[in-house]
């Protein structure tokens, strides 16, 4: 990322915290409308700040009350929560670029 005049270098656009998160842009987007990860709407895209991003992801794993219930199977929000810890794990361990991208 170069640095733009007047731009905070705190503030990031998806293809970048997707890329210091280790995730797909889409992933990002998708954690985002969630509310998995802070995000300000702009136009049709979002701007994260880095910081927030990683104080978010740096708590604990919280689910809802569907989690909660063990009778109550929830495929979706199981599905949706293996992207979130990739990148809880590597905000807290401050990692910017995935670590397992030569496997397939």
């Amino acid at each position: 990322m170069t640095d733009t005049p007047g731009r905070d270098p705190d503030v990031l656009t998806t293809a970048e915290l997707a890329t210091k998160l280790g995730l797909s842009p889409q992933t990002v987007r998708r954690m985002a409308n969630a509310g998995q990860i802070p995000a300000l709407k702009t136009g049709k895209d979002f701007r994260y700040s880095w910081e927030a991003v990683r104080e978010v992801l740096r708590q604990p794993h919280q689910q809802g009350n569907a989690a909660d219930d063990p009778d109550t199977p929830d495929q979706t929000e199981q599905s949706r929560k293996g992207a979130g810890y990739r990148a809880q794990r590597r905000a807290r361990t401050g990692a910017h670029h995935p670590t397992d991208t030569s496997t397939s």
